[in-house]
Order: C-alpha cells, then sequence, then structure tokens
C-alpha cells in the first residue's frame, strides 16, 4: 500500500476524494483516507491519504509500518514535531527493512516486511539538500 501524508485533514480527505474520482473509484475503496475521528479504507486499499499524526500513530503498534511499500511526505517544509518524529522513523525503518530478511514460524526466509521501503519527500518550497544529508545513505532523494 501507498501512505500519503498530508500536515492537515481537509487536504488529506479532498486528495483521497479527488484521486478517487480520478480513478472512477469510490472513496474508500481503491483509494482511502486516515484522519482522527475518520476513516474510510478497506483491504482493497490500495492508496491511503493521511494526516502526519495518523501515521505517526500506526508506529505505536506497527512500528516497521509493514502495510506499507511506499511513504510519501507531502508539505515536508512545515517541519512541524510529528513530520520530524516521521522522518527520524522512516530512516530507522529504511535501515531496519533493508537488513536480514525476517523468518517465518518455520524458520524460512519471509519477505513480508523485508521488502525496502521507498519514501518520497515532497514540498514545493523543499530544501532539498537538508533531506539528501538527512537520508544520504538510503538512495537518492
Amino acid at each position: 500500500m501507498i501512505a500519503v501524508t498530508q500536515p492537515r485533514r481537509v487536504a488529506a480527505t479532498s486528495l483521497a476524494a479527488r484521486v478517487a474520482q480520478e480513478q472512477c473509484s469510490t472513496l474508500g475503496q481503491l483509494v482511502g483516507y486516515a484522519v482522527r475521528f475518520d476513516e474510510k479504507s478497506t483491504s482493497d486499499t490500495r492508496i491511503k491519504y493521511m494526516t502526519d499524526g495518523m501515521i505517526v500513530r500506526e508506529l505505536l503498534s506497527d512500528p516497521m509500518l509493514s502495510r506499507y511499500s511506499v511513504v510519501i511526505v507531502d508539505e515536508a517544509h512545515e517541519r512541524t514535531l510529528r513530520t520530524d518524529l516521521l522522518l527520524a522513523n522512516l530512516k530507522k525503518i529504511i535501515k531496519k527493512r533493508n537488513e536480514a530478511p525476517t523468518k517465518d514460524a518455520k524458520g524460512k526466509h519471509s519477505s513480508n516486511i523485508s521488502n525496502p521501503l521507498k519514501i518520497v519527500v515532497m514540498s514545493a518550497t523543499l530544501d532539498a539538500e537538508k533531506f539528501s544529508k538527512f537520508f544520504y545513505k538510503y538512495g537518492h532523494l
């Protein structure tokens, strides 16, 4: 699944609605969202728009964000506490998910969360050099 973070609820819900409409999909099916006190998504959801606070909350129950193959952090230039906390955790997750693969109950290598996590950091006014230095070991920015 792809997670797209937004700093505000209105942006998360309206962008999800717009992308669902462009995909000719019902909101909550292929494209969903999660904001505080409101979520529209199913097990079939492939793109989930959410506030940065919601994905930080998901870190509490799933520290590896194993449901996601891509995390897009939008409006990163705003540098809120939640966004900075998310970016710091994403850096740790990249390292862990790029290390040795996990093993299943039978001791065989499993790829459930060992797949690399891709991160996209977006902003209209981003200082790319700062973010490149922060993620420098883990690929291109």
